[in-house]
């Protein structure tokens, strides 16, 4: 077998979607050309922690309509940690409910301990016995699904460094 070959039979186990979705939308922001004053906060890098595509995509257009930088986006437990060592993203916007044997509490206590990058937790069904383990990861809070775009927006703004 050739390494071509070889190469085209071991792809990864996502579905192209999901690929295609974890790419930055604009891979050298730098050259973009906008009317933003150099004294404006810095935006934030976001790693978008969501097993569900759709929701995914909207958080991304979200942020990114909102200034933000999404470094990418991952739907298991193990993929975020992965995706945070990579990225080094500031905050991480967590879903609890992942797809695996890890949940998104797993993963946000994980980057806490080993990054201390802060998660802030999006869950559909807010349970008090998980906030209370979630405690661990010390959040920056838990928003509910379907998000809220102004409060997602004036949460973010109340983090943005200067």
């Amino acid at each position: 077998m050739t390494t071509i070959e070889h190469a085209y039979f071991s792809l990864p186990r996502q579905p192209v979607c999901w690929l295609l979705a974890c790419a930055p939308n604009d891979p050298d922001p730098t050259t973009r050309l906008d009317s933003e004053p150099y004294d404006a906060p810095r935006s934030l890098r976001i790693l978008i922690v969501e097993d569900e595509i759709l929701i995914a995509l909207d958080m991304r257009t979200m942020l990114e309509a909102g200034g933000h930088t999404v470094v990418g986006i991952a739907d298991t437990a193990d993929h975020a940690v992965a995706a945070a060592l990579r990225e080094r993203p500031d905050l991480v916007l967590m879903d609890i409910a992942l797809v695996g044997s890890r949940d998104g509490i797993d993963a946000a206590i994980e980057l806490r301990a080993r990054l201390d990058i802060p998660s802030l937790f999006i869950t559909a069904h807010p349970d008090p016995i998980l906030r209370q383990r979630a405690q661990v990861a010390k959040p920056l809070g838990f928003l509910a699904k379907p998000l809220d775009e102004d409060v997602l927006r004036q949460l973010l703004t109340e983090l943005q460094p200067m």
